[in-house]
């Protein structure tokens, strides 16, 4: 009796064990593409990208065995690939198959993908998961990184699709100065091409008619795709806007409304908007006046215009941005955030002499631009992490405690400028910099702490500046710097960008306001290279902060490449204990990002970051293999993103089929499928377990 108890014990352990285990899904009667090519063979099917071929099965792991279960190099995942390093059908072209899988519970599902050059940017499909009492659940399937990507491309930043699918267009057009948009351009002043694309700035206007509308129409929807401070006016008959923007006109978006006086300058905005125009069609015309003018034009940042189409349907909008969960059941999270200029950043961001967020919600430090975190763990912490996603040709560098006090600090383009800046005299704005040239300048007002009787000014400024300081609201402006005068050089290409100090003890003696001012001007006005300023910030001391930093990461060296098309975008880890335990009671840590390759201006791109103790899991679209390549050698300093995607399961149920999404209408760009495996459910594990006990 005993020894029969056993054998069903074993063969209990046994079950439950095999039941553990990743199951491969069988998709060889799905195959209808050769993905991976033997070295010098040729693929059974046309190449995924003339250029470039296939993928080399030559460039596989030395540890790959055809037939055998793999695990991907980050041991995250396993699959059963079909043969690879030799030529033979070996991936399914996505388009809504139906996988049968054997019943069970399981927690997770991964997929084995590869877009070639890039597909699916459609978000709204899904992969559809049965289960056996008739339910379902959907994981939005896209979108999906190309085959030359980073697996990480989209993740940490704001996604913007457009579905026009259910839509019938009557008149669509691109504003790029081509002869399309200017059969509907009726009048414009004031207009610039920026790569194609039409801005309209200051007392500028753009007006475009669609005429010969037919008077059946009642109902139709107005799309314009368009970013930074804009103003939308419509009219179902001309009224000439050189006399008037408001005469005749209706105003059916002004930005600075729209978003509450956020003024945008770095296109955070861009995206579609839409308006029903049945109250002007119902006018009988036969016509539409489009007018678009500037909603802060006092400054220069207008409509950055993209598309205008009139249509009838529905567009699908997607507006979201793309972060992968993250677990953080095995750590202390002290910080953690997306560098989208939120409430969750604003805490820890110390210095901004970079640009950013942009419409992508990322900040990047080109040039002589920096980037400061500061991040105030608790007084018992002596080793931590930093981790980051990132890309591009960064350089990270750590401090701790400098004995800096900083007092007050501004970045141009940041929320708490208009607190500072009391006159904008015509200068510009751009992204995460202003600049004078020729007439214009700018004046900036600091109100600083009443006892304080000695600080210094850290001025970010490059070109030919010309910087004047002035004590109080009225006092006499006295020249500090004067690039031109002093250095006898007419720089026009911001090689001088750098820290330039001020101290301010002079001006904050009989001056019981403690006010002091900042005028920046163009040092040579006849050439229009006038300050580039990035950032003031007023300090303790002299030099405080000049270069109290360590090198901790390096693109350039990594890489060996100057990296400029984010290709290198990942989740990059940073060991913080020899900051924490170097003479840091305070355990104050400072993280500067600036840019490797200073003189191209491909800076590092910044897109989120976590500061903790212990283990995170970031569960995001990782490679399956390190080091392939196409079978032309490409690409040279990286490889191809065969990528892993992992979606759960409601392992509460038992999973009988999967389907998989269709290709969106007229997408030729598909994604084609490796490999499958289901992980097992650990709560049918647990379960049995349990029941062991009893």
């Amino acid at each position: 009796m005993m020894r029969n108890i056993w054998m069903v014990l074993i063969l209990a352990v046994f079950v439950v064990w095999s039941q553990a285990q990743p199951i491969a899904i069988d998709l060889s009667s799905l195959f209808d593409r050769d993905i991976v090519v033997e070295t010098g063979g040729s693929g059974l099917t046309d190449p995924l990208d003339e250029n470039r071929g296939w993928i080399d099965g030559g460039t596989l792991p030395s540890t790959y065995v055809d037939g055998a279960v793999i695990s991907t190099q980050d041991g995250r995942a396993s699959f059963q690939f079909a043969p690879l390093k030799r030529s033979s059908l070996d991936g399914v072209t996505l388009n809504g198959q139906t996988l049968d899988v054997p019943d069970g519970r399981y927690d997770s599902l991964d997929l084995a993908m590869l877009a070639a050059p890039g597909g699916f940017g459609n978000p709204f499909n899904f992969v559809e998961l049965r289960y056996a009492d008739g339910a379902t659940d959907q994981r939005r399937f896209g979108p999906v990184a190309g085959w030359f990507n980073s697996p990480g491309a989209y993740e940490n930043t704001k996604f913007n699709y457009t579905d026009s699918s259910d839509v019938d267009s009557i008149v669509s057009f691109s504003t790029n100065f081509g002869d399309e948009e200017l059969f509907y351009v009726l009048q414009e002043r004031g207009n610039g091409n920026s790569g194609g694309n039409r801005f309209v700035d200051a007392s500028g206007f753009v007006l475009y008619v669609i005429e010969d509308i037919p008077t059946s129409l009642t109902q139709a929807t107005l799309g314009v795709t368009v970013g930074n401070n804009f103003v939308i006016s419509l009219s179902a008959e001309y009224w000439d806007p050189e006399a008037s923007f408001v005469d005749g006109y209706t105003v059916v978006a002004n930005s600075m409304e729209l978003y509450d006086g956020f003024e945008h300058r770095a296109l955070g905005n861009l995206k579609l908007y839409e308006f029903d125009v049945s109250p002007f069609l119902a006018q009988k015309t036969g016509e539409l006046y489009i007018l678009l003018t500037d909603a802060t034009p006092q400054n220069g940042w207008g409509p950055f215009l993209q598309n205008i189409s009139l249509y009838s349907g529905e567009n699908r909008i997607f507006e979201e941005t793309l972060a992968p969960a993250v677990d953080t059941s095995h750590a202390t999270v002290y910080a953690m955030f997306q560098t989208n200029g939120g409430d969750g950043e604003a805490p820890y961001l110390y210095d901004n002499s970079g640009s950013g967020p942009s419409n992508r919600e990322h900040r990047f430090a080109d040039a002589g631009g920096s980037i400061t975190y500061r991040f105030d763990l608790p007084d018992t912490v002596t080793d931590a992490k930093l981790t980051v996603d990132m890309a591009n040709n960064f350089v990270v560098s750590l401090s701790g405690p400098t004995g800096v006090v900083r007092y007050d600090h501004i970045s141009p383009g940041a929320a708490e400028e208009k607190n500072y800046l009391i006159d904008e005299g015509n200068s510009i704005l751009g992204g995460g910099y202003r600049f004078a040239d020729a007439s214009s300048y700018m004046v900036y007002q600091f109100d600083l702490p009443d006892e304080l009787t000695s600080a210094v000014a850290q001025i970010s400024v490059g070109n030919q500046f010309l910087i004047e300081a002035a004590a109080g609201t009225d006092g006499a402006y006295q020249i500090e710097y004067d690039w031109v005068g002093d250095s006898g050089q007419e720089t026009r290409d911001n090689s001088n960008f750098g820290v330039y100090e001020i101290q301010l003890d002079p001006y904050l003696r009989n001056n019981p306001q403690n006010i002091v001012r900042f005028r920046f001007s163009d040092g040579q006005p006849a050439d229009g290279w006038g300050p580039y300023l990035t950032g003031i910030t007023i300090v303790n001391q002299s030099g405080a902060g000049a270069d109290p930093y360590t090198e901790a990461l390096n693109a350039m060296e990594m890489f060996g490449d100057d990296v400029h098309n984010e290709y290198n975008k990942n989740y990059y880890t940073i060991d913080l204990g020899s900051v924490l335990q170097a003479n840091n009671p305070a355990k104050e840590v400072y993280v500067k990002f600036t840019d490797g390759s200073a003189g191209d201006g491909w800076g590092p791109g910044i897109f989120w970051m976590a500061v903790y103790t212990g283990e995170i899991d970031i569960l995001s679209d990782r490679l399956v293999f390190n080091d392939l390549k196409a079978t032309n050698g490409e690409p040279a300093n990286y490889c191809v993103a065969l990528l892993h995607r992992r979606y759960d399961v409601d392992a509460t149920k038992t999973l009988s089929e999967i389907v998989l999404p269709q290709l969106p209408s007229g997408d030729e760009l598909p994604v084609y499928l490796l490999g499958a495996t289901l992980n097992a459910s650990q709560t049918a594990v647990e379960d049995w377990m349990i029941w062991e006990r009893h």
